[in-house]
């Protein structure tokens, strides 16, 4: 059986902005988790908005973690180890209604159902594997194209998170530089970074110091601990499209969870961090300052998000 950490301190019973609806969904999380049921095909409940037990819309569709509504505070101050301009200023985001991201990136397993049903293009696994890891060189049209694809197939209302929804989703309910805690070199335990492992290939990158067992390649998804919503991969392995065009600073910025569209659109945003990437990129508040939406390589990936009923 999978051990789960303790959740954070900032997640205990009665903290502001967690409801006692929060505290159900994520104890039936931990449950599934524990019991395996990422592996079910069985009908969910009827009381799920989803079609199948561990929250999934049919038995090729990525498994989804249920977000509770509430407000958390976006970007970082100049105090944060690593802040960049881009990440100011903090502000409030408050979100309505609840919604659902994926519990892992999205997986070649999944890509490649869509590609068996027309709906995406192959492409390259780097010859590190395929399976469960996450789907690599796929540029922002084809990660919307993907969203697209499935809800088509499911009825349901699918697309790339937004900035705000990927940033409160990463965090995990915690307010520290990274979703473990203020220590950098604790990321081994959570995710797939630049670290010993790779320093033994990179010895003049800037790594962590510790040692995840991977030099040079992504991991199956799940292979580290989850943060406090239970999501995979956060921090490291793939770096992740979201729906934003990029804005040098959060002037402006919407504060109720939605993407924002305005700005420089020739440009996207990638959260997240990679397998091969220092302390400082794999924060939840880190921003890559834009990204060609046509550019295709072995860091880039993504995961989804689904509107609730």
């Amino acid at each position: 059986m999978k051990t789960l950490p303790a959740p954070p301190a900032s997640l205990a019973p009665g903290t502001p902005g967690m409801t006692n609806a929060w505290c159900r969904r994520s104890l039936l999380a931990c449950l599934l988790l524990a019991a395996g049921s990422a592996c079910a095909a069985e009908p969910a409940d009827a009381t799920s908005p989803f079609a199948l037990e561990g929250n999934r819309d049919c038995a090729d569709c990525p498994e989804m973690v249920v977000l509770p509504a509430g407000s958390f505070l976006m970007g970082s101050t100049d105090a944060e180890p690593g802040h960049e301009a881009n990440e100011a200023p903090q502000h409030e985001v408050r979100f309505a209604e609840p919604f659902a991201i994926g519990r892992y990136e999205i997986t070649y397993n999944e890509w490649d159902a869509c590609v068996a049903d027309g709906g995406c293009e192959a492409v390259s696994d780097e010859d590190w594997g395929r399976g469960r890891r996450p789907v690599l060189y796929v540029n922002f049209d084809m990660a919307v194209g993907y969203t697209r694809w499935l809800s088509h197939r499911t009825g349901q209302r699918y697309r790339l998170p937004s900035e705000a929804q990927w940033e409160y989703a990463a965090r995990g309910g915690t307010t520290t530089p990274w979703f473990w805690g203020d220590d950098p070199n604790l990321a081994c335990g959570f995710g797939n970074v630049g670290d010993e492992a790779l320093r033994q290939v990179r010895p003049d990158w800037p790594l962590h110091d510790c040692n995840d067992g991977h030099a040079r390649t992504t991991t199956p998804a799940g292979s580290f601990e989850p943060n406090g919503f239970g999501l995979y991969d956060t921090a490291g392995n793939a770096w992740e499209w979201v729906e934003d065009c990029y804005n040098a600073s959060y002037e402006g910025a919407p504060t109720d969870g939605s993407a924002w569209l305005d700005g420089d659109c020739v440009r996207r945003v990638v959260r997240g961090g990679g397998w091969y990437n220092k302390p400082e990129t794999v924060r939840p508040a880190l921003r890559y300052s834009g990204d060609d939406p046509k550019r295709q390589n072995n860091t880039l990936g993504f995961r989804v998000v689904r509107l609730l009923p």
